[in-house]
């Protein structure tokens, strides 16, 4: 709605100021194309002292219409960073555990769930590369797989960061080979950093639940279904 707003509003001031640089063009042209007219007005310094208020009245409406718009592109920067520290977890950079419940909200009521998939994916040794490592590497450890998750995310649908080390990945139109396809994709970055990382390799667990399998009318059901196979 915000978003909504400000698009609005700034189109609002485009017209304005627009309308307002044609109406001064044509005030202009209107006096200075007529010769009598011109001549009248800096013959008589009633008819001058109009113009030049008007003339100083538009030039301050075009610089308060422009300030208006540096003031606009604030509230847009700052609007954008409340939202950032809403919606993005401040260690990874990703969609957070509030982000995750808009998630819930989003497929609540009758919204159709037939052919949605669902994944939790941990990092199986976070707990063990924090007491060998340091908890500093298993932030980093956190960092990077998120940035991998991340990116392979982008093409299958939402990823966020929903408790510690549980990863909720949500992906529409979801078919046992679009999971498949997912989950290779997420090891083969795994194993690429692994390849390159001097200092541990990271290991991860998946659980997967296709709606298409499980027939399920509510989303929360599928979920608590989803960890349900985490923890066997």
């Amino acid at each position: 709605m915000r978003d909504d707003y400000f698009k609005s509003y700034k189109m609002f001031k485009f017209v304005q100021l627009a309308l307002l640089v044609i109406f001064a063009v044509c005030f202009f042209l209107f006096i200075f194309l007529d010769d009598s007219l011109r001549t009248s007005v800096f013959s008589n310094k009633v008819l001058l002292t109009i113009c030049v208020f008007l003339w100083a009245f538009m030039l301050y409406s075009v610089a308060c219409i422009i300030m208006d718009f540096r003031l606009l592109e604030g509230h847009i920067v700052h609007d954008h960073v409340l939202k950032r520290a809403v919606y993005v977890d401040t260690l990874t950079g990703i969609p957070n555990r509030f982000s995750c419940d808009q998630i819930f909200e989003k497929y609540d009521g009758d919204h159709d769930i037939s052919k949605l998939g669902c994944a939790l994916v941990k990092i199986d040794n976070l707990d063990e590369i924090n007491r060998t490592k340091g908890r500093s590497s298993g932030n980093v450890a956190l960092k990077e797989f998120s940035s991998m998750i991340e990116r392979v995310s982008a093409y299958y649908g939402f990823v966020g960061r929903n408790n510690g080390n549980e990863f909720l990945v949500v992906i529409e139109n979801c078919s046992d080979d679009k999971m498949v396809r997912f989950e290779q994709g997420l090891l083969k970055e795994i194993g690429l950093y692994n390849k390159a990382s001097a200092g541990y390799e990271l290991r991860i667990r998946i659980a997967k639940v296709l709606n298409e399998n499980e027939n399920l009318k509510d989303f929360r059901e599928l979920v608590a279904r989803l960890y349900g196979i985490a923890k066997v």
